[in-house]
């Protein structure tokens, strides 16, 4: 149980910029590694507080010591100025914390009101008071903006929306502090903006907030100030937003500076590789484009552009109607996965957690999960010394961290994890390579790793597709861009100086097509 809260209901008055959380001194330790050492963090009354890093710096880590779930070998923690000491997550709602984390926690088959309430119920002696339930869900859904979805299943709802039933509840339990880890990461832009908005609102209404993003724009939008944690530890003081660089952020979190976030490449395009013809499904018409050796050809759009459906029946896993393939010349069908894997086609989804891994098994089974038959012996028994060793060449040549193919991949960053998703599109001997999102949920220093991964697959012939919801991205690694809106091809430009922001924006848009 929460020790010592009857010391923290004294109120602080607002706009005091009293403390209201305070870590001091904060030491986590895992098997074989320091998650935390000596970390402090000091979030005070009436602002919103950046906590940013690296993937593995240590900040999920420091959410979960937060949140009671985590048990600190070293350090304390301050509620509102009093000493706390929490057990579980309950505590920490008890003391007014809430947290809403990058994977929600929805039942999509259960209600608004449902959802909010669970494992919470408004009672009635042994009865669930619904009426109540759904009086205050009104209340604070209204405050989010959602008063008329009390009954509509999560299921039914955007991701933008469930983010919000995420909120309301939160408000409905008077938090004081509302810890938001990577709440942008799955939405449209108009969401992401509806959401940024929001946070400002809830703290003019006196919530305080905790955000960790790897979005440093949207960071510096909101933010008041900024902590910044590297290995584990605190990467100097905490530091007022306006008096901060982007720039400067970055060489906090890298300890370095980053000489370009979109590294250059040098390489001589050759010959088509893959062509398609007048692809059309239920949710794209008529979309006809090709890419050549060591191009990489951005694909933009905004949501519902049907990009994602697009490349997924180029892969073979989304219903085709009708239209052409051909692969160096040659026409073809693609049935299934396994026939544009054979065919030398392979998809990085966005989604790698669900259809990129298998979290539960390690980097070794991961790597070689479509490749199995390259390790059979002469007996037709799988040879799990020379997959482990080639995981470990490719791991090393990835900059994998840590090089440890016996570790889960429900274990390692995000940076990370997708590093083992093209590891094993690496060992499939692709031609043309599919990467939808590719740097969802990593790093700035993580993006730049994998732009010089896929710098490096170009340079050895190689052909990319990209698609990605960032225009900054598409116009820093494309050599040309395709742009769709509802599911209609819009234009294909080359990524040249005469191409600006504002030119790819009215393609997606509707705009009128511009020539090839």
């Amino acid at each position: 149980m929460l020790q010592k809260t009857q010391e923290t209901t004294e109120s602080v008055e607002p706009g005091s910029n009293a403390p209201l959380l305070e870590m001091r001194d904060i030491t986590k330790m895992f098997p074989g590694v320091v998650a935390l050492s000596h970390v402090n963090l000091v979030v005070r009354q009436g602002e919103i507080h950046l906590l940013l890093g690296e993937n593995g710096a240590g900040k999920s880590t420091m959410i979960k010591t937060i949140m009671g779930i985590n048990k600190p070998e070293g350090g304390e923690m301050l509620w509102m100025g009093k000493p706390v000491k929490l057990n579980t997550i309950h505590d920490a709602y008890q003391l007014g914390i809430a947290v809403i984390y990058q994977e929600l926690s929805n039942i999509p088959c259960l209600g608004v009101v449902e959802n909010m309430y669970l494992g919470n119920e408004k009672k009635k002696g042994p009865f669930i008071d619904w009426k109540e339930q759904k009086r205050c869900a009104k209340i604070a859904l209204e405050r989010v903006g959602l008063g008329n979805l009390l009954d509509v299943p999560m299921e039914n709802l955007g991701m933008g929306q469930r983010q919000l039933v995420e909120i309301a509840r939160a408000v409905d339990r008077n938090a004081k502090l509302i810890i938001m880890d990577e709440p942008t990461s799955s939405l449209s832009r108009s969401e992401i903006d509806n959401l940024l908005d929001l946070m400002l609102e809830l703290n003019r209404q006196g919530i305080s907030i905790l955000f960790i993003t790897h979005k440093l724009d949207e960071a510096k939008k909101v933010g008041h100030v900024v902590t910044v944690l590297k290995d584990g530890k605190n990467s100097g003081p905490t530091l007022n937003v306006e008096d901060v660089s982007e720039d400067q952020i970055i060489k906090l979190m890298v300890g370095r500076e980053l000489d370009e976030k979109y590294p250059r490449r040098s390489v001589q395009i050759g010959e088509e590789m893959f062509r398609c013809e007048n692809l059309c499904s239920d949710k794209f018409d008529n979309i006809s484009f090709h890419v050549r050796k060591g191009e990489l050809l951005g694909v933009f759009g905004l949501v519902g552009a049907g990009r994602t459906e697009t490349m997924r029946a180029i892969f073979g896993t989304y219903p085709l109607v009708e239209g052409d393939i051909f692969i160096e010349g040659r026409k073809g069908k693609v049935k299934s996965a396994r026939d544009a894997i054979d065919k030398g086609i392979v998809l990085l989804t966005e989604n790698r957690k669900e259809e990129g891994l298998v979290l539960i098994h390690n980097i070794v089974e991961n790597g070689t999960i479509v490749t199995m038959n390259q390790f059979k012996n002469k007996f037709g028994l799988i040879d799990n010394k020379k997959r482990t060793a080639i995981v470990k060449k490719y791991g090393k040549d990835l900059n994998l961290r840590p090089l440890q193919p016996e570790k889960r991949a429900m274990d390692f960053s995000g940076g990370n994890q997708q590093k083992v998703v093209i590891m094993k599109w690496l060992l499939s001997g692709a031609k043309v390579f599919i990467f939808d999102e590719p740097t969802k949920g990593v790093d700035v220093a993580a993006k730049v790793e994998i732009y010089n991964i896929m710098n490096n697959l170009l340079e050895q012939g190689a052909s990319i597709i990209m698609v990605s919801s960032e225009i900054q991205e598409i116009l820093g690694m494309s050599d040309r861009i395709m742009v769709m809106y509802e599911g209609l091809e819009t234009g294909i430009v080359n990524n040249d100086e005469t191409v600006d922001q504002e030119q790819i924006l009215t393609l997606a848009t509707g705009g009128k097509v511009n020539e090839r």
